[in-house]
């Protein structure tokens, strides 16, 4: 700790004539901006604005009653559906392998 304090405190002493230069750069800006404010701005426009014209509010559509959705057909039967199998699955990795294989002898 006493280390960061020292360092700080070095920093410090290195560094006073732009922190100076700093401090006095920002309560200049300060300054301007308020010179600014009290004399060029003009807080309160002497002309009147126009309303922004907005769109006038959309009324709710009367619809039907939508009936319940029904799929267009009934799910195939769980006997078609194809089973993953843990030999299916050897088999089809077997079959890439195969694959595989001819698509690089016919690259060459």
């Amino acid at each position: 700790m006493f280390i960061f304090v020292l360092l700080a405190i070095v920093l410090l002493v290195l560094f006073w004539q732009y922190i100076l230069a700093g401090l006095g750069l920002w309560v200049l800006v300060l300054l301007m901006r308020a010179v600014i404010n009290w004399t060029v701005a003009d807080p309160t426009p002497g002309y009147r604005r126009k309303p922004v014209q907005t769109r006038p509010v959309a009324k709710p559509v009367q619809t039907r009653p939508m009936p319940a959705l029904k799929p267009a057909r009934e799910l195939p039967a769980p006997d078609y559906l194809p089973r993953w199998t843990a030999s299916r699955r050897l088999d089809a990795g077997r079959e890439h392998a195969q694959w595989q294989k001819m698509f690089d002898n016919t690259a060459r």
